[in-house]
């Protein structure tokens, strides 16, 4: 049982549909409200640097227990806590030094000629964030779940090492050194996330858990992306991303694509071709239509047999539910004042359920 999560077992019984691209009584919500009453009356006063609060047990718990006592966590919301080593931090593990600030973490490139021979895997610099996820673990116990990180991103990860511009240059004029540093970089990938998951996998009751999808799943999940696409045509997709998500997604039990904002819809076809990626989650990207806005592209989506995780708008959910199948639909909703709103959105989706 988690501490916060009272209803644990109703929720995975929704998960288990899920992952069979199908749904127990409605489509996965994840609904958070506020607490109306402190449920341990847990109290910290401590003060943490920026640093402290990506890399040190104890403030990451702190922070997260806090978060926990204001927050119900309703239906198939889950209380999950991510490792941020950054987007794509696997590139630490290469010579990247991270640049911690309030929000994110940024990298500065290390990587000077397109030299695959110069990637050199630093094996105590993993040891470093295994030992940071290791302690946080014991402190949690069950509290709640200690979800995969955000290392995800091959390409995105060689854009950190080498710089952006520069890898744009190497796909045209180097394509053997990016093939090569990516494969490279995806064999360490592999071996770090499986280690990894043995270390969080009882504290997520045997599965693994993704913090702001608000999934969880039985045996290793985790996200895979390429927000570097955005800059690339879809031909050069397919010969520089297409094998980064054919490596890493058969490296899961299941995994989910992070797709970002529309003009990465481009590369749709060939993402929806690799047989293993179950999901593809939806973000909407800052000045772009609302998702309901891409309803023909969603539905190609679950056509193709995937799996969706979509964080809309309230006025729009409804318009989803109707649209969209509910087998294999997790929606994440913010926004909701109170448990009687949360209700009544649960009884909506029951009722347009299909």
């Amino acid at each position: 049982m988690l501490t916060y999560k009272d209803d644990w077992e109703e929720a995975k019984k929704h998960y288990m549909a899920y992952w069979e691209k199908d749904y127990y009584r409605r489509c996965c919500l994840a609904i958070t409200v506020p607490r109306e009453k402190p449920k341990k009356n847990y109290v910290s006063d401590a003060q943490y640097t920026v640093e402290q609060l990506y890399t040190d047990p104890r403030a990451l718990y702190d922070s997260m227990i806090r978060g926990c006592e204001r927050t119900e966590f309703l239906c198939e919301c889950i209380p999950g806590q991510m490792l941020n080593f950054g987007t794509a931090g696997e590139c630490q593990y290469f010579g990247c030094k991270p640049n911690y600030t309030p929000g994110t973490i940024w990298f500065d490139p290390v990587l000077k000629e397109p030299d695959a021979s110069l990637l050199h895997y630093n094996r105590s610099r993993f040891d470093e964030h295994k030992k940071i996820v290791s302690d946080l673990v014991s402190l949690v116990k069950n509290d709640y779940f200690v979800a995969m990180n955000d290392n995800c991103g091959i390409i995105d990860g060689l854009a950190h090492l080498r710089g952006t511009e520069n890898l744009l240059v190497d796909m045209l004029y180097e394509p053997e050194f990016v093939l090569e540093a990516e494969k490279k970089i995806i064999d360490v990938w592999i071996e770090t996330q499986n280690e990894y998951f043995e270390v969080i996998k009882e504290n997520n009751f045997g599965g693994s858990s993704h913090s702001w999808m608000q999934l969880w799943s039985p045996g290793r999940h985790a996200q895979i992306q390429c927000d570097y696409s955005v800059m690339i045509s879809p031909q050069m997709y397919e010969k520089f991303v297409l094998p980064e998500l054919e490596m890493t997604s058969a490296a899961l039990d299941r995994c989910t694509y992070h797709l970002d904002g529309v003009e990465q819809l481009r590369h749709l076809d060939i993402i929806l071709s690799v047989k293993t990626i179950d999901n593809i989650q939806w973000t909407r990207v800052a000045g772009q239509p609302k998702t309901s806005a891409s309803i023909e592209a969603l539905k190609k989506i679950q056509k193709a047999g995937k799996g969706l995780v979509l964080i809309p708008d309230r006025d729009e959910i409804e318009f989803l539910m109707r649209n969209l199948s509910h087998k294999g639909l997790q929606l994440i909703v913010g926004g909701l004042k109170n448990k009687e709103e949360a209700e009544d959105l649960v009884r909506l989706a029951e009722s347009l359920a299909h």
